[in-house]
């Protein structure tokens, strides 16, 4: 017999399936991981296939040198999957099969040492002589089993004495695998009644999963209207048909709060996989999965490959944000796109959700590729009042804070009342840069083209690209001068205004920076929820996700942040930020209130969010879309060319201009395409190395995948650096 299999070399001259002998005894099966000779070494493989035929001669086929689990990693769709990956965002087999493949399985599972005993009665008498012997059986006569290292600090014994009882016979050491991630136990919660528009979701989507067809759905539901709840019930009705699902969350900072409500729903069947976890609890709660101990699986981008066999249900929560995608490693996947296709290759139903969803998604509702599903109402309370700043007013009306009048009344009033607020800003640090008053001089990174920002509680200036740090001076580096100044503002900066200007105010900040321990996400998020604070103040991790009924009050302080970006999705990403934070407010039986402030008040993204209206944001945007050609109406590649020597990423991305240029020259479709570029990447510069960029619209996806292949051929000096997106959500 012979096995097909994929070896973990990442090259392209490698990037094909080889066969190898199956030693005689072997138990091998399709999705095994195994070790291989390889060109004069031993790599890890994976075995897509098994064949009693050799395609050439037998001689010449090496053997398997061993297998490295007891089970298949992978089954017969999630290899498929992987083959598609491959195809479809144009990587190596070993790099699709590696994604998939769980995190932590290299550790594999943690086993510890378990004591019982096996004697049935302890006579004092008979240990005379053997005190120690006595006290230990005596022991486990009232705790048995227990592990062993608990046993031996209990006791204060070595290890020589329970040898010796084992050898008699008197005690089992046996291994017992612990798991290192559990789950609190959360009281259990009762399904709620559904409204009109929920039932009619439920009942359509319910449809779809009995009759097994693999229909995909987006609920476009306003914030508060109860999305949870359906795929709560959905869940249910997957589970009575015996099948599993997979919820999808954006970020981490979201899983405490959907865990608790699914835990409360489904009890210890729910696993939950991201990335705050260890790589040893990530690969238990895979393996939960694999063992069919649960029916759901909550967790971030990569949960998607969960390995569950009966997969009937995939919900991806909040459709329309970024970190779904993958953009730093390759492969550059969309988890939406992945759980579409597994749903289509598995049979399963696909519901993607959101109050804001992508202009894509909704643009493919309303073509009828996607099934639509209405949620409009709020459950039984109302939709916050919203009020927009010009803080270009303010400021011509003498105040120079970074709040305007009416939102710090607001704070006070909330206060008082000891109700609870969010202040919001997608900015974290103290200042967005430092600048002399005398010369102009602004600190930038020296490895990096961006200025520094600086960070009040340890006194330091960071890059937040590459890390880079150093102390704040003093006094400035270029002429001397004292007159420093501390231009922008950031989550940093609000809280110590806040705590200056409400100094009884109790005040927590989530971030990038307050949420780099484990577990940091759960604390602050508790602590707030419990009221142990007044005021949260936050970037994006905040925006949505956080359902608690006492926050009345958020406050948006700079609404432009994200609308000036140089990014054709700009004015998309400004309306989805302040609809959904917005979302926070008011979601008790308590009215909420909304202030946000900009020095652009009449953009339509901020007079559409003011109205929570979605559908007229996106009759304005598309137009812009359609007229220059943008997503929906033309798939985009992005192709970043970096390396240290600026002068060969300018002549390799002139070259990889003109090789773009002669393939869609060549090319027999007579389709839209365009090339933009080659042109420095607005960030041109990160960690020592240059960027340029060149960008292809194409109406055809097949078009730019030609072209990526022929791209990732290309010959390029030795320390130049080629990374290739095709659907980029982000091109900066």
């Amino acid at each position: 017999m012979f096995a097909e299999v994929i070896v973990d070399v990442k090259s392209s001259n490698t990037d094909r399936v080889y066969t190898y002998r199956i030693p005689e005894g072997m138990d091998l099966k399709v999705g095994m991981r195994v070790l291989v000779p390889f060109r004069n070494r031993f790599v890890e493989g994976y075995v897509v296939s098994i064949t009693d035929k050799a395609s050439y001669s037998i001689e010449r086929i090496k053997s398997i040198y061993k297998g490295l689990d007891s089970y298949s990693v992978f089954n017969e769709k999630m290899i498929e999957l992987a083959k598609w990956m491959r195809d479809y965002y144009k990587c190596y087999f070993s790099e699709a099969f590696q994604t998939i493949m769980p995190v932590g399985i290299k550790q594999g599972e943690k086993k510890v040492k378990v004591v019982t005993i096996k004697l049935d009665e302890i006579s004092e008498e008979s240990f005379k002589k053997a005190p120690k012997q006595y006290e230990i059986l005596n022991y486990l006569k009232k705790r048995s089993p227990i592990r062993l290292s608990e046993l031996v600090k209990v006791l204060n014994i070595d290890y020589g004495v329970i040898k010796t009882l084992e050898k008699k016979g008197y005690i089992e050491v046996y291994e017992e695998e612990v798991l290192r991630f559990g789950i609190k136990d959360i009281e259990r919660s009762k399904p709620l009644v559904l409204t009109e528009e929920q039932k009619k979701a439920v009942d359509e989507v319910k449809r779809s999963l009995l009759m097994n067809r693999s229909d995909k759905y987006l609920l476009f539901g306003v914030t508060g209207s109860g999305k949870t709840e359906v795929y709560l019930q959905l869940i249910e009705e997957a589970i009575k048909m015996g099948k599993s699902a997979i919820v999808l969350v954006p970020e981490i900072s979201l899983t405490p709060q959907t865990i608790e409500r699914f835990v409360s729903r489904f009890g210890s069947r729910v696993a939950v996989i991201h990335s705050g976890l260890s790589p040893g609890e990530r690969f238990d709660e895979w393996r939960k999965v694999k063992n069919e101990l649960v029916d759901v699986v909550v967790g971030v981008r990569n949960a998607v490959f969960a390995p569950f066999e009966n997969l009937g249900l995939i919900i991806i929560d909040e459709e329309h944000e970024t970190t779904y995608k993958q953009s730093d490693l390759r492969p550059k996947y969309n988890a939406k796109e992945v759980a579409e296709k597994r749903c289509e290759i598995e049979k399963a139903v696909l519901v993607m959700a959101s109050a804001t969803p992508s202009l894509e998604t909704y643009y493919k509702a309303n073509k009828g590729e996607y099934k639509l599903l209405r949620l409009t109402k709020r459950i039984s309370v109302s939709m916050p009042r919203i009020e927009v700043v010009n803080m270009s007013e303010e400021l011509a009306k003498g105040n120079n804070s970074i709040f305007s009048r009416k939102l710090f009344s607001y704070i006070q009033e909330n206060l008082k009342k000891k109700e609870q607020t969010i202040l919001f800003l997608n900015r974290r640090g103290y200042s967005s840069f430092v600048s002399c008053r005398d010369c102009g001089y602004v600190p930038k990174c020296p490895n990096c083209d961006i200025s520094l920002t600086y960070h009040f509680e340890n006194k330091k200036l960071v890059c937040h690209y590459c890390g880079y740090e150093e102390p704040m001076k003093e006094t400035c580096p270029k002429c001397g001068s004292k007159r420093i100044r501390y231009m922008g503002i950031g989550t940093e900066r609000v809280e110590n205004d806040i705590k200056k200007f409400f100094p009884n105010a109790r005040v927590l900040r989530m971030d990038v920076d307050t949420t780099r321990k484990k577990g940091s996400h759960e604390k602050i998020f508790y602590e707030f929820k419990s009221g142990k604070a007044d005021i949260l103040i936050g970037t994006q991790m905040i925006s949505k996700g956080f359902d608690i009924p006492n926050v009345t009050l958020v406050g948006v302080i700079l609404a432009d942040i994200t609308l000036n970006l140089p990014d054709f999705r700009s004015s998309e990403r400004t309306f989805q930020l302040l609809t959904q934070v917005a979302g926070r407010a008011g979601r008790g039986e308590k009215p909420g209130r909304v202030v946000i402030q900009t020095y652009e008040e009449d953009h339509y993204s901020i007079i559409t969010a003011k109205d929570q209206d979605y559908v007229k944001f996106y009759n304005e945007e598309i137009k812009y879309r359609e007229i220059f050609r943008y997503p929906p109406f033309s798939h985009l590649m992005n192709i970043v060319i970096s390396g240290e020597n600026e002068e060969k990423v300018k002549n390799a991305a002139a070259n990889t201009y003109l090789a773009c240029q002669k393939i869609i020259n060549k090319l027999q479709n007579k389709s839209y395409n365009k090339i933009l570029g080659p042109a420095p990447a607005p960030l041109s510069k990160i960690n020592n190395r240059y960027r340029w960029q060149v960008i292809i619209k194409g109406e055809d996806r097949s078009t730019l995948e030609e072209i990526a292949e022929k791209v990732q051929n290309m010959k390029y000096p030795k320390d130049i650096r080629i990374s290739l997106d095709i659907d980029p959500l982000n091109i900066m």
